[in-house]
């Protein structure tokens, strides 16, 4: 099924690896520090924007100075179509860092699944022999906003448990004590293996996106073992993540069906 208005924001696909070889990644909690990046770091992004120039992406922005330190897994160049009369494709990549966004005008996965292939070989051909080992990270990750549109002024409460279904018991001593519900702030995360092996994450808060204000929902699923760098194989983590993801969506938005508009 395609809609015609969907709340998608942005599709993100991201491979992540270790840039070099003796790079630390820190325990969760502590402060990274930035060293400055081996100079093979550099070839692997200067010959990923040459080469993907040659499949259209010509258009290239780096949004981080020269001779700057370079955060791991921090975007440098943002790359977009070149002729194209609506880039809602780019790509970005940085130390230890790739993704393949879409944005709005987006029709479909299906559409959008052969410029990731393309990204990915591109990357793979690029990378220093240094940074040729297994991703770190496969990921797939849709940003939805609920605006006003869907939610027709309701509380981001009230939305999410009778909208989305998401129903939230709370305990007496706590219930006896509210005096508007419909006051309460949103904010749910949620992250659960699933059966395939790879891992969702699903949060939803207030907030705002593309210049409006309203509920974002993000879900993520992602690889959490080493993935071969291999075209294949990650195409195929990256399929299968983007079955749970709609599977999950059409779920928590059936009763807005009419709202989004079914074409297909």
């Amino acid at each position: 099924m395609i809609f015609a208005n969907p709340p998608l924001i942005e599709l993100i696909a991201e491979l992540r690896w270790l840039p070099w070889p003796d790079m630390q990644i820190p325990a969760p909690g502590t402060i990274m520090q930035v060293p400055f990046a081996p100079a093979h770091v550099e070839q692997t992004m200067d010959r990923f924007v040459h080469l993907v120039a040659a499949h259209g992406f010509g258009m290239s922005e780096r949004v981080l100075p020269p001779n700057f330190p370079l955060v791991p897994f921090g975007v440098v160049y943002r790359i977009r179509e070149t002729n194209a009369e609506q880039k809602n494709f780019l790509y970005q990549i940085g130390p230890g860092v790739f993704s393949a966004n879409a944005l709005l005008p987006y029709r479909n996965w299906n559409n959008f699944k052969p410029i990731v292939e393309r990204g990915i070989r591109v990357l793979i051909d690029s990378r220093h022999e240094l940074e040729r080992g297994e991703f770190t990270a496969v990921s797939l990750r849709y940003i939805n906003l609920f605006s006003d549109v869907f939610t027709e002024g309701q509380s981001g409460f009230t939305f999410l448990t009778e909208v989305l279904g998401m129903k939230v018991e709370m305990p007496a001593g706590v219930v006896q004590q509210v005096s508007d519900w419909k006051a309460a702030k949103l904010g749910v995360q949620l992250s659960v293996p699933l059966k395939t092996g790879l891992n969702m994450n699903l949060t939803l808060n207030e907030g705002t996106g593309a210049g409006k204000n309203g509920i974002v929902m993000m879900t993520e699923v992602i690889a959490v073992q080493p993935t071969a760098a291999d075209v294949g194989t990650i195409m195929d983590v990256l399929e299968n993540a983007h079955t749970s993801i709609r599977t999950t969506f059409v779920a928590l938005t059936n009763k807005l069906n009419a709202k989004m508009q079914p074409v297909i």
